[in-house]
């Protein structure tokens, strides 16, 4: 029985080892999510998917060479009948045509020669190919946007728990105070129902911002695709501290790049509708081998027929109901819509760009008030300490000077964070990131 308890108690802690989150940094994460994510494969077999269509191509200008077999036996053979035939005295002739076995081997081949709509073909694919690249990596740069957000949201989170168990702590330390002096006399009910209600408020808080990092600590799993738990193994200051701002000029978005493969394509499609109209040379050939024979004997001498032939083939066409004149336009209105497009896009990501540097250098300006701020009540806390210390200073005003500091040191933390944001928005909308 006992040995029972230490084996289970040993499952119990092997459990509890195999549950605990995982450290991860954020280039970690960025490559774990890259190499996880689903839609990043998918996009990746389907840029495989495009860049087949350039090899199918190619492949339709291969020769196409076909070999068939017929092998047919005449259950009745066809006759035919010569009225009065002179040659057979006035009589009427019954001919038979064929014999009860008649079977057929060939081999045929064609090899395009001319096709004007070929050499179009090929850029279009080219092009669709660039296209599909841009759309990953479009998808390759939202994963690491979400991503990162993701992370910098747990790492805040933390953040904020730490702060508000000093601040929990804080709130103990004034209720038991509090209660001696109370219990002394010196201080009032409703002062110490004060006291109390602080220290509730400060343990809600506590409580919050655990759910709030438990839950980030979930979005960043669920952003990485990762199969266990993970927690971020950077602090906010680290971060803040790697991550520089990069403010390059705006053009690099992979939107642009887009839409400006959309744009050409639906202009060689411009030039394939008209390369339709031209002529398309076809060489051709076939060799057949035929067999008339009254039993089933392939291998009878004497019995095999050949013959065979060779060709070109040129197709034009000369009327398609307008149809090459109608698509013609409508490529021409989509290249136009692609080109308006692409202005939209780039007064779009102007104004992001400036929407973005404003965040950052409101964001910045916080930041360094929130620095002089917490120089500020950290020194009137060092000097209320020592009055408070010598008993010429209050309690209540104590406390007030200590949550002066706490709101400063969460006003910094939440400075620092909208930094990091900004700058990770910048990056974004420069096409950066």
């Amino acid at each position: 029985m006992k040995s029972m308890f230490i084996l289970i108690g040993l499952l119990v802690l092997n459990h509890s080892f195999a549950q605990s989150p995982a450290k991860i940094t954020l280039p970690q994460a960025l490559q774990q999510a890259q190499a996880n994510r689903l839609e990043l494969a998918n996009e990746q077999l389907q840029t495989q998917l495009t860049e087949s269509d350039e090899a199918r191509r190619r492949a339709r200008w291969q020769p196409q060479v076909s070999a068939s077999g017929d092998f047919r036996w005449n259950t009745q053979i066809q006759q035919s009948v010569i009225k009065n035939a002179p040659f057979a005295n006035g009589q009427d002739l019954v001919l038979r045509f064929g014999t009860r076995v008649n079977n057929v081997l060939n081999v045929q081949a064609e090899q395009k020669v001319y096709d004007a709509t070929s050499r179009i073909d090929r850029q279009i694919n080219q092009l669709n190919a660039d296209g599909q690249q841009a759309l990953l990596e479009k998808v390759r740069v939202d994963v690491r946007q979400q991503v990162t957000e993701a992370y910098y949201q747990a790492v805040f989170d933390r953040e904020k728990i730490r702060l508000s168990e000093r601040a929990r702590l804080r709130a103990q330390g004034y209720l038991d105070q509090a209660r001696t002096r109370f219990g002394s006399g010196t201080l009032l009910q409703t002062d110490l129902d004060r006291f109390a209600l602080d220290l509730s408020n400060a343990e809600q808080a506590y409580r919050n911002d655990q759910r709030d990092y438990a839950l980030s600590l979930e979005t960043l799993r669920y952003r990485i695709s990762s199969n266990q738990a993970v927690e971020p193994a950077d602090s906010l200051t680290a971060l803040f501290t790697s991550f520089q701002a990069q403010e390059p000029a705006g053009g690099n978005r992979v939107e642009l790049k887009q839409e400006e493969v959309n744009r050409q394509v639906n202009e060689l499609n411009q030039r394939r509708e008209q390369a339709r109209l031209a002529p398309v040379v076809t060489a051709y050939g076939a060799y057949f081998a035929q067999q008339f024979a009254d039993a089933f004997s392939p291998f009878a001498a004497g019995t095999w027929f050949p013959y065979n032939y060779v060709g070109v083939r040129v197709s034009v066409p000369v009327f398609d109901g307008r149809q090459t004149r109608i698509n013609r336009q409508d490529y021409v209105r989509r290249a136009q819509i692609n080109q308006n497009t692409l202005q939209r896009l780039r007064n779009d990501f102007d104004y992001e760009v400036r929407s973005a540097q404003n965040t950052l250098t409101k964001a910045r300006e916080n930041l360094d008030e929130s620095r002089k701020n917490i120089v500020q009540a950290q020194q009137i806390v060092a000097i209320d300490r020592v009055r408070f210390d010598a008993g010429t200073l209050l309690l209540a005003d104590f406390r007030n000077s200590e949550y002066a500091l706490q709101t400063a040191e969460n006003n910094y933390l939440r400075a620092v964070y909208d930094v990091l944001r900004g700058q990770l928005q910048l990056r974004k909308a420069t096409g950066t990131l």
